[in-house]
């Protein structure tokens, strides 16, 4: 899907204003679709979550600090003190790409630990990205009512964001959803990722890489090598996880940054080029990088 919207862009059969539009669809429309639906339906896991959500998110926070840090001596990513990079460093492609694959490989005794992760997965990235950059446009004369306005008003206008909200409120309430209701939110969901993938094709024809190659590659080294790292180092030698949980963990770490991370940068025209080309990359390498990783479970070594 990325080839597919990377050549049309190029043969101008999609241009720049239908490419924008594809992705004002898929940021204000179809993926805030899919989010409500998942959160509005979501069925709470028979299992204690603590662990293993102290495995991953330790993961990503330690992956959140390093990017932020990697950010201050490369140009391409220097922006808004590092929180688009911090995003697309930690924010892994688990929906459309390590779901699939866990669930292929390992079968459906891993639906407990993928729905305790992917259940607040989306919410507290997006939530900490759009924090961090927030706090940081305001260093130099910050403002804690300033920024606790603007921070909402930002929030309010995420239609992602209020979408996760509106999720979890409405399936507190018992009520579920009509069929109307859930049929017109799964239409709009199922369009959701292939339209994320052929818009960042789209986009990666419009920016050139040149100059954004080492905050590419960054990004890539701190997702795909550094995460899982951490996430299995905190797995085996602090929490102590079952064998099974701990290598979905590992592996839901080891996925290439997510289209969310593309929407983000975006969504604030920061770091696009050098975000676009670590997704585009990252998800090619991943074809190999899972495999071996999934091989090396296999062999009981990780």
């Amino acid at each position: 899907m990325i080839v597919l919207g990377y050549g049309f862009a190029k043969a101008n059969i999609i241009d720049g204003a239908a490419s924008r539009g594809l992705g004002l669809f898929v940021f204000n429309v179809a993926i805030p679709a899919l989010l409500f639906k998942t959160m509005a339906t979501l069925n709470s896991a028979d299992a204690a979550p603590w662990s293993l959500w102290a495995v991953y998110y330790g993961g990503i926070t330690c992956t959140w600090l390093a990017a932020a840090l990697t950010s201050r001596f490369i140009p391409s990513l220097n922006f808004s003190g590092g929180a688009t990079s911090s995003m697309a460093a930690s924010f892994g492609n688990l929906a459309m790409l390590g779901t699939p694959l866990a669930l292929a490989h390992f079968g459906q005794s891993v639906a407990v630990p993928l729905g305790l992760i992917l259940s607040i997965h989306a919410p507290i990235l997006w939530f900490s990205a759009a924090l961090h950059r927030e706090l940081a446009r305001h260093s130099g004369n910050f403002s804690i009512q300033k920024t606790s306005r603007e921070l909402i008003i930002n929030l309010a206008q995420n239609a992602i964001v209020m979408a996760l909200i509106a999720g979890s409120l409405w399936r507190f309430t018992g009520l579920g959803l009509h069929p109307i209701a859930d049929k017109m939110l799964s239409m709009l969901a199922d369009a959701s990722i292939p339209t994320a993938l052929f818009a960042l094709g789209c986009s990666l024809s419009a920016y050139s890489l040149r100059g954004s190659g080492s905050g590419m590659f960054a990004l890539i080294g701190l997702k795909m090598i550094f995460m899982p790292i951490v996430v299995f180092v905190l797995s085996h030698y602090v929490f102590a996880l079952a064998p099974l949980w701990s290598k979905i963990a590992v592996l839901f770490a080891a996925m290439p940054s997510g289209a969310n991370a593309f929407l983000f940068a975006q969504k604030n025209d920061e770091s696009v080029p050098a975000i676009s080309g670590a997704i585009a990359l990252g998800t090619g390498l991943a074809a190999i990088t899972a495999s071996v990783l999934l091989y090396l479970m296999d062999s009981g070594v990780i």
